[in-house]
This record gives C-alpha cells, structure tokens and sequence, in this order.
C-alpha cells in the first residue's frame, strides 16, 4: 500500500522555503487519486469475496516509485540536494501514525475476537509489522515447516508497506549515488539515472521470475522482488518529466482513450485470471502495466476517456481513503471469516465488512492523517517527526508486550499444574484408566504451538532442502551408558522425543538424533524428481552410514504413516529396514500418530474441548489389524500406542487433561512426555 497513497499524494514535497528554486511541478493529474480508488475497491472486493490476489498492491507500489522518483528529479533540477533527512521526516509523518495506529487497534481486535490459539502467531506478526520488517517475517514463517499450519495473519496485508519502507530508505540513497556519480563523470544525470534504473528494474524481474519458480511463498514477501516495480515508476516518472513529457501530449485522442480504458480493464479483471502463485513474476507485469497505460493516458488527454470514470466522486473519495481503507479491511475481514468459519463472506457480510472499513477509514483518516497535522504535533522539525514515529512505534510494541505477559503467566501457571501426574495423567488415561479431575487442560491453546522440545529445532534438526546429517546427542553419556538408542526420521518421529527422553534417564541410554523435516525413510525417492525428495534420499543414505560407523543397540524409527489424505498407509520401508539391520543394530518401529486435518487448538478455541467436531473416528486413520499383521524382516519390532493416544472409537483433543497436539499433525511435548513410561517398556523389549 502506498505511503502516498492519502489525500496529498506529494510525499515528497519540498519545504517551503525551497519552492522558489524548484522548477514549475506539472499539473496534478486527478486521475491518480482515482486510480487509487480504484485500485483499494479491486483489492477489498476480490479478498472478501474472492479470496483471491487482486494486482492492486503491485499498483501501489508502482505509484510509491513514480512519486518520490518524481520528487528527486525536481530536487535535482532545481540544484538541490536529495534532502535526505527532510525526505525521511516527511515519509515517517505520513506513513507511520495511520499504520501503527492500525496495528494497536489490530492487537485489541485479537484480544476480543481471534482463537487464544493464534495469539502468539499474531502478536509476533503485529510487533513484526510495527518494526516495518513485517515482509521478511511472513516469507520466514511461509517456508518455515514447524509454522506451515499458521492461519492467516491478522497484518498479513502489512508486507507491502515493510518493502515500500525499505524501498524509502534504499532509493535516495541509489538515486543520489547515481546522481553525484553521473556529474563527476560528465555524464548526463537523467539519462544516466535511467539506464540503472532500467538495469535495476531488469535484475530485479529477473530474480523475481527465478524466486518464483524456486519458492513463490517466499518471492512474494522478498523485497529484492518487488524493487522492479518501483524501478517501474521511476522509469514512468522520468518518461513523464515535464521536460520530456510532450511525446504523451502528441498521442491521438483517440489512442489515448483506448490506452486508458484498457489500462481500467486490465486493472480490474486481473485478479479473475490471475492466480496469487505466479507474483511477482509474470503476472505482476499486468497491473504495473495497466497503471502504467492510465497514468500515460491521463497525461495525453487529463479528464478524457478513462478519466471520466475516474474523476467520478465515488473513485476520488476512495482514493483519499485508500491507505487507510487498506490498512482496515484486512483485519475486519480475518475477525469477520474466523467469527463465521467461512473462506469468503457472503454477500451480505462483504457489504457489512466494507461499511466497518470505510467508517474506520474515514475516521482515522480525519484523526490521524487531517487534525494531527493541524495540530502541529511532530510537524515543525525532522527531530520531531521521528519522535512521532518513535511514540507511534512504542504505542504497538506496549500493546504486544501488555499480552506477551498475560500469555507467559498463563503458560507458567498450567507449566507448573501439569507437572503433577495426578492431577495431568495424558495417556496414562486410557492406558491404565487413571482418574482425570476436572481442571483447565495443558498447555494452554495460548502456547500450544510452541509445545515442542527446542532440542530438535535449529541446529540440532535438519531443514527440508538440507542434505547433510546432523547428529545431536541426548541423555547419558555414550561410554557410561546401558545401551545407544538412534532417532531416525521424520516430524513424526522428532515429536517423540520427550518420551525417549524419559526413557534414557530411566534406563540410562545415550540417545542420537538424525532428524529431517517431512522426511521418510522409504528408498527410491530420488526418482520422484523434487528437490526435497532428492535432498531426503541423500540424507537417508548419508544417516545410514553414519548409523553403520555409531554401531547403535537399537534404531527407532517409522513403522507406517498417517498423512493428510485418508487412512494408514506402509510405504515400503524394507529395503532401509534391512540396510540398518546389516549395520548389526535391532530396529524398533512405531505406528504413526493420527494427522486430525485441522488444526486441534484452534477447533478447541472455537468450539470446546468436548465438541465432536474436534475429535476424529479412529476408525477413519486406522484399519485395526493392518499394522499387527504388517510383514517386517526379523529383527524389527513394532510398537502400537495408539491405545494410549485415541479411545476405543474416537482421537479426542484432550486426554487426561493434557491437550493432544499442538498443530493439525504433531503431538504436543506435554501429552507426548506422559508416553514415555509407554514407550520405556516397548523400547527396552526391542533391545532385549
């Protein structure tokens, strides 16, 4: 969304007292403010009702380079310098109160109406968003396996303002580099800056197309590329300098109005056939070049053709509304499809969601963007807009750090709670009908996500793309312990360390870990062709050998697998079951945990712990004999906990008080640890 993007477009409008030696700026086109509108209605029409990316943040960020391109070339007509710390203040006035107040109201809107199950993902998103790096947090969090079941992000929108601020930051800096470097070399300036920008613009879409074919999820929050379409504006913004500008005003009236029009058409149906996958590679061509046709279109014949839809009362109030306006609909929409369990709203509920956005909009617009101006607060000097922006700042992160607190004590007080078996049985409930008293399960659906071993994490756990082993050592040291125990697989395998743990310190084993995520231990995987199956088959085959050189007692490892698509499945694991048994160890092989498809805590924050639409039929993971009667080579022994995790008939989200899984897939470390006495018995009769 644009900084400029208010009822002033001139961000980069020069003091003062520095207009008497600028050059004459053209005439304001009214055409952009309607294209603002236009571009804000197309984006809030196909995300409420569409669910689909629309190519009018791309026009956003086109505009963003055209304008303070446009600024600097005046600065440099004029004998000025770029201004950079007057540039900055100005920048930090505009963008940063309408945002950050947004984003405090985002944290009370989380408070009053999200799951206590996404809190933590939220406020680690808001706080993210206020610190303008809100872009590389969300790409992080769209390749990063332990948080690929994170809902939609409540500042999801925020990217586009994260890569318009580093953009501020970065462009001065190239423009008056390229600048200084054009005079001292004799060179002329605005040719000189065109041709890197055109360089720029063309490295950038290049990588941007790379990026998007290797890993879109990551390339569509990637500033590195998006910078093609600001190089885009400034490249339109030289084309467009009143000096050079009359080749526009020589188009045929004619051609004008269908460059225009086609420009609307292109802007507008977009998003009906073009999917949110190919951004910002080819499809991002379509609305920069649409704004692009209008903005040339305007200037050869202003209020002609498209102009007369755009100079429409309606399209001019949206553009004035159109940052704020943007900064609104996203939330009151997330608020809006978590409270209805719906993808899209109806019709109805779109219409009540953009009169909420509109009144907030218009609000904020009037507080923050037309009387705090007036008042003079953080007006008068650089120091005091960045004292401005710095309150606006510590106005979000005080509001994310009052319910980081509130959150903390709420997992230290169930912490402490289920450290008492008799209070917290978990398993030991359906495996040995413990009594279960009635109290607040654990852990909270406040922290349920983070309820993992940190162990397993980071370094000590292997990425999807990684190939090399990394081994990680646990429980008694090797040469004093009873016996050697290797961890081998997957996610599903890691989501059982708690237990082996407390098998360790039991039995006195040393524990090894070679985990990798959303790996199996099935041969022939390199034939699938992806990367990440080729990464695993050469992971599996290097943890293989290092297993042969450790010369472990005992592997513990996949036994069948239960994904996301029906019932339990064997993929065919002899072949490695039988490379580790040639390496002289015993192998212990585990039935895999139910994959309930939705996420658990969040189900359970809607709905309660004992609703049947958070537990799932047994019978819809498991055909009851399969695995008893699964044909494996001497040597292997099979352990089968499903009775401790899943009633005769149903998985319910809560046993024993303790919550099941902290995702859609995985175990939580508290349910998981009240298995290990379990698993102690299965494990020591594998090694005996």
């Amino acid at each position: 969304m644009s900084a400029t993007s208010t009822a002033d477009p001139a961000a980069d409008e020069p003091a003062a007292s520095e207009r008497a030696a600028a050059p004459a700026r053209p005439p304001r086109l009214r055409e952009i403010d309607g294209l603002r509108g236009l571009a804000i209605a197309v984006i809030a029409v196909y995300h409420i009702w569409f669910d689909r990316v629309s190519g009018g943040v791309d026009i956003f960020l086109l505009m963003s380079g055209f304008f303070i391109t446009a600024g600097f070339l005046r600065s440099a007509d004029a004998g000025r310098g770029l201004g950079y710390l007057p540039y900055a203040a100005r920048i930090v006035r505009r963008i940063f109160p309408p945002a950050l107040v947004v984003a405090a109201g985002t944290v009370l809107m989380v408070l009053l109406w999200l799951p206590r199950a996404t809190w933590g993902q939220q406020l680690g998103d808001i706080a993210a968003s206020a610190l303008y790096y809100g872009n590389w947090n969300l790409a992080a969090h769209s390749v990063d396996y332990l948080s690929s079941n994170n809902g939609a992000s409540i500042v999801q929108h925020y990217w586009s303002l994260g890569v318009q601020t580093q953009f501020y930051v970065l462009w001065p800096v190239l423009v008056g580099l390229v600048l200084w470097a054009a005079r001292r070399a004799g060179l002329p300036p605005m040719r000189t800056v065109a041709a890197v920008l055109a360089a720029v613009l063309a490295a950038s879409f290049a990588f941007a197309l790379w990026e998007t074919a290797e890993n879109q999820a990551y390339a569509y929050f990637d500033t590195r590329a998006r910078i093609w379409q600001f190089a885009a504006g400034g490249l339109l913004a030289l084309a467009l300098r009143p000096s050079v500008r009359g080749w526009a005003a020589r188009l045929p009236r004619l051609a004008a109005a269908a460059l225009g029009w086609t420009g609307v058409a292109v802007l507008v149906f977009a998003g009906a056939f073009l999917e949110s996958t190919q951004f910002p590679g080819w499809a991002a061509l379509a609305p920069v070049a649409g704004a692009c046709a209008v903005i040339v279109a305007a200037t050869a014949a202003p209020g002609k053709g498209a102009g007369l839809l755009l100079n429409t009362w309606p399209l001019q109030r949206l553009g004035t509304l159109s940052y704020t306006l943007y900064l609104w609909h996203w939330p009151i929409l997330v608020c809006y499809l978590t409270a209805t369990g719906r993808d899209t709203a109806t019709l109805t509920g779109g219409l009540l969601i953009l009169a909420a956005a509109t009144a907030l909009a218009a609000l904020t617009h009037w507080a923050v963007e037309v009387r705090l101006p007036a008042s003079g607060l953080g007006q008068s000097t650089a120091r005091g807009a960045f004292a401005l922006g710095a309150a606006c700042i510590a106005l979000v992160l005080a509001a994310c750090a009052s319910m980081s607190w509130y959150i903390a004590h709420e997992r230290a007080r169930l912490a402490e709670a289920a450290a008492d078996p008799a209070l917290y049985p978990g398993a030991a409930a359906l495996a040995e009908g413990a009594a279960v008293p009635e109290l607040d399960f654990a852990p909270s659906t406040l922290d349920a996500a983070e309820d993992y071993d940190p162990a397993l994490s980071g370094d000590c756990n292997q990425t999807m793309e990684g190939y090399e082993p990394i081994r990680c050592d646990f429980g008694t040291p090797e040469a004093d312990a009873a016996a050697t125990v290797v961890m081998y697989g997957g996610s599903k395998i890691w989501q059982w360390l708690p237990a082996v743990l407390a098998a360790a310190e039991s039995r006195h084993w040393h524990v090894v870990a070679y985990t990798k995520n959303a790996c199996i231990i099935e041969t022939g995987q390199e034939a699938l062709g992806e990367e990440r199956y080729r990464s695993c088959a050469a992971w599996n085959d290097a943890v293989v050998a290092e297993i042969g050189d450790l010369a472990p007692d005992l592997v513990f490892t996949y036994g069948s697998r239960v994904g996301y698509e029906a019932y339990e499945t064997f993929p065919d694991y002899t072949d490695r079951y039988e490379q580790l048994l040639a390496t002289g160890t015993s192998v212990a092989v585990i039935r895999d945990t139910p994959s309930p498809r939705f996420d658990i805590p969040l189900c359970v924050d809607l709905h309660g712990p004992e609703s049947p639409e958070c537990a799932v039929d047994r019978d819809a993971y498991y055909d009851e004999g399969a695995f008893a009667g699964l044909d494996v080579p001497d040597g292997v022994h099979k352990i089968d906990l499903t009775d401790a995790i899943c009633g005769p008939e149903t998985c319910e989200p809560v046993v024993g008080n303790v919550l099941v899984y902290r995702d859609d897939a995985h175990m939580t470390n508290t349910f998981a640890a009240t298995l290990g006495p379990y698993l102690e018995a299965e494990l020591a009769a594998a090694l005996g």
